[in-house]
Order: C-alpha cells, then sequence, then structure tokens
C-alpha cells in the first residue's frame, strides 16, 4: 500500500538534482545559495543559452542547449518510459519527484483529431516547487470567518506563488492549525502541482485529512470527491472554465465550502472572464484575495494587495 513519500532531503532540490544531464548539473551547480532560493524556473530550448527566472529577474548561464541533449534530458524525466507519462505528456507536462513540474512543448502530434502529445520537443520548462510551511498564517484571518472557512479565491498573475500559498492554506486547514477543528479535505489536483502526487502519494506536505485527485480534470475531481470522501472543504486551482464552476457551484449545493485559485492581476480582470466572473458578480466567493509579493521576491514575502467581500467591498 503506498505511503507518503513527502520529501524531506536537507539539500535543495536533491531529487532534481539528480535527473539533470551532468552539463545541466554542473552549471547550475556553480549558482550561489540566495540564487536557489529566488530559483523558479529552468528553461532549455534548443540552440539558446539555458534560461533561469529567479523571483525578480533572469539570469542566462553559459550552456548552450542541444538538441540530443534535450531528448536525453526528457527520457531521464521519464526514467526512459513514455508509455508510463503518456497521459502526462499528452497535456503537456510531466510532474517529477518532489513536485517539480516540467512543461514542454514542440510539434503537436494528433490522432483521429485528438491531441496525444508532443514530438521534436523544442522547450523544456522546468519549474521548482517549494513548501515553505507557515506562509499561509499570515492570510488566515481573511479566509477564516464564524467558525467556517470562507468561500474564497486566491488570484495572481503567474509565478506570484498561489499554488505554495493554496498548499500551505490545505496543510494548515487539514492539521486544524487554524483555529478551527481539523477538517477533511478534498483536493482536486488536475496539474499535480499542489500536493505533486507521484504513485498516488504527496510529495508536498498538504496535511494527514487531506484526500488528493490527480490527473483528472478538475471538474470530474470535484464531484468524484462529493460522491466518494465528503469533504467538509474542497480545494483545486486555476479555476475558469465553465466545467469548472459548475463544479464548484455543486459543491456550494452539497454544503462544501471552496478554496480555489485563478490566474488574474485585479477584480476588474477576473469579472471580465466568463463563468468566473459570473460567480464572483452572484457573490458566491465570500471572499477574494488579490495577491502580490513584496520586494524581497522570497515567497515568505507573499502578501494580500487587496481583499474583497462577496459584495465586491474592498476590506483592505
Amino acid at each position: 500500500m503506498p505511503t507518503s513519500k513527502t520529501t524531506t532531503s536537507s539539500e535543495p532540490f536533491a531529487e532534481l538534482k539528480a535527473l539533470l544531464l551532468p552539463s545541466l548539473a554542473a552549471a547550475l551547480q556553480e549558482l550561489p545559495a540566495a540564487e536557489w532560493e529566488r530559483l523558479q524556473e529552468i528553461r532549455l530550448r534548443i540552440g539558446q543559452p539555458v534560461r533561469l527566472r529567479l523571483a525578480a529577474g533572469e539570469r542566462t548561464l553559459p550552456l548552450l542547449w542541444q538538441q540530443d541533449w534535450q531528448e536525453r534530458q526528457l527520457m531521464l524525466f521519464l526514467h526512459n518510459s513514455v508509455y508510463a507519462y503518456e497521459e502526462q505528456l499528452r497535456q503537456g507536462f510531466v510532474t517529477l519527484p518532489g513536485g517539480h513540474r516540467v512543461g514542454l512543448v514542440g510539434e503537436a502530434w494528433f490522432t483521429e483529431g485528438e491531441l496525444r502529445g508532443f514530438k521534436h520537443i523544442a522547450s523544456l520548462n522546468i519549474r521548482l516547487a517549494r513548501a515553505v510551511p507557515g506562509v499561509a498564517k499570515p492570510f488566515l484571518p481573511y479566509i477564516v470567518g464564524g467558525g467556517r472557512v470562507l468561500r474564497t479565491l486566491l488570484a495572481a498573475p503567474p509565478g506570484v506563488g498561489k499554488t505554495t500559498l493554496l498548499r500551505d492554506l490545505v496543510r494548515i486547514l487539514a492539521e486544524g492549525e487554524a483555529g478551527l477543528p481539523p477538517l477533511n479535505i478534498g483536493l482536486a489536483d488536475e496539474r499535480m502541482e499542489i500536493a505533486a502526487a507521484v504513485d498516488g502519494c504527496p510529495q508536498l506536505p498538504v496535511g494527514s485529512r487531506c484526500d488528493v485527485i490527480s490527473a483528472c480534470s478538475k471538474a470530474q475531481a470535484v464531484m468524484i470527491l462529493l460522491r466518494s470522501m465528503g469533504p467538509q472543504l474542497v480545494v483545486t486551482d486555476e479555476v475558469g472554465s465553465q466545467a469548472d464552476c459548475e463544479a464548484l457551484a455543486a459543491a456550494l449545493n452539497a454544503g462544501v465550502s471552496v478554496l480555489a485559485s485563478a490566474h488574474g492581476g485585479s477584480r476588474e480582470e477576473l469579472l471580465a472572464r466568463p463563468w468566473l466572473g459570473d460567480l464572483l458578480r452572484e457573490g458566491f466567493f465570500e471572499r477574494l484575495l488579490l495577491l502580490k509579493r513584496e520586494p524581497a521576491g522570497l515567497l515568505t514575502a507573499l502578501a494580500p494587495a487587496a481583499v474583497y467581500d462577496g459584495q465586491g467591498r474592498q476590506l483592505c
């Protein structure tokens, strides 16, 4: 029976480093410790230098990425088994031990009009996953009220730290560290970024009362969780489609609270989106938290840029 394999290595990103080609690993080894703390992405494009996305800018490594390296690197990530990762590849990503996610694009491959994956992979984007226990504690007063978790939407542009915050909120609420009794949580982790499950086991801490469905559409996962697991709180990320929003509404009708995230830099931007904007206008979300990262650039520097209630009134 699988057991939790949440990583505890004292060396930063040890699982990831073990899967990198020697040339790339050697180049990254030269990074100062402070840059590892701010490193968010490693971008590998054939014929281009390796580029790193940091919390506050970009760094280019003196390493020109080669086509044969791309193929070898991808096979290392896949443990030489394309078949085992077929469904993830079809969606354009692979989740690695430790929760790191590798996005990939290239020439699309279709069968009978259905996207089956990509061939001739031109670009890989390694997004580093971090658990930052405690980062969510300052946000609890905004999402807990009346002895329960308010229906909450977290929003920010990509790269600010929504997933990191969402993960720690799940952990805190599942363990009863929010001034509430511990909650049974249903987590719809479609892209396997929140719990980063490998072989069904979370690689990152989401608490001992969290039931995870991964690699399944959010809408399907939410409905399965409602029918099968009796959650007190449903959590998912990057909502926006009609199916996503209908599933969240179903949770409300079942008496279950919701915690979700979405891409967006302002309330006006979110209101302009189909379906998600409707939920906001109807007051479905009792709290909207727009996030920002303080100038330090670290995930521990996350802060609310603005907080709104269900009627659209700005609280801070």
